[in-house]
């Protein structure tokens, strides 16, 4: 009888043994990354999110920038609201073009080509899809001003959150990012306000261009 118990005291002990090697000197294994709620990976980064596929690469591919999305909020109090519409602070379509082919362009130039992909202005044909979105988007006065207020000035042209979500032809997310934007933000000595620029539709797009080159640079760099 004695011999019956000997091999299964032996096993327990073998199995027992093998268990704690596995778990290592130190403890318990360490627990797995932990995933967003669109099941990426979150990334360090100076943007707000930053979060991508694990090994992202879109090396060579093709992308489609589908038209951004503006969602507008409470506007600026420097100008006298009583002149001025709320669509007065709105862009229209003119202004809406210009904006896609801003972000297109900047987006191309700071994180495609270091990564010798292009853009598609066929979503068939493309391999990935860039949805963007401005949320909470406030110019700082009307782009076309009223002929007896042309002389504006304000200490930033517009402030929103940029947001940009990546999908495969599947339709599943491979990357996302998320920033808040201070457009054409003037911090100088002139007082604990900042400085205040007059507001014009040139100094608007050239401050939108400088902020979203920024802003593509630093998703580069988060995702290199």
């Amino acid at each position: 009888m004695k011999r019956i118990f000997i091999l299964p005291l032996l096993g327990m002990a073998l199995l027992v043994g093998a268990c704690a090697h596995q778990s290592g000197e130190g403890g318990e294994p360490e627990p797995a990354a932990q995933t967003d709620s669109l099941g990426l990976l979150p990334r360090s980064s100076t943007l707000d999110e930053v979060a991508a596929a694990f090994a992202f690469d879109i090396s060579g591919a093709s992308v489609f920038i589908a038209p951004v999305k503006v969602d507008y909020t409470k506007r600026f109090s420097s100008v006298a609201r009583s002149r001025y519409r709320e669509k007065d602070y709105e862009l229209d379509e003119k202004d809406m073009q210009q904006m896609n082919a801003l972000l297109a362009k900047t987006f191309t130039e700071k994180f495609l080509a270091p990564r010798n992909s292009t853009v598609t202005e066929n979503p068939q044909q493309a391999d990935y899809t860039l949805s963007l979105s401005l949320e909470k988007f406030s110019v700082a006065a009307p782009l076309d001003p009223s002929p007896w207020t042309w002389r504006i000035y304000t200490e930033q042209s517009a402030y929103g959150v940029l947001v940009g979500t990546l999908y495969d032809r599947k339709g599943n997310a491979v990357m996302h990012f998320r920033d808040r934007r201070d457009i054409g933000e003037n911090l100088a000595a002139y007082g604990p306000a900042g400085r205040l620029e007059r507001f014009t539709s040139v100094t608007f797009w050239a401050d939108m261009r400088i902020d979203m080159r920024r802003a593509f640079a630093s998703l580069n760099r988060t995702l290199l």
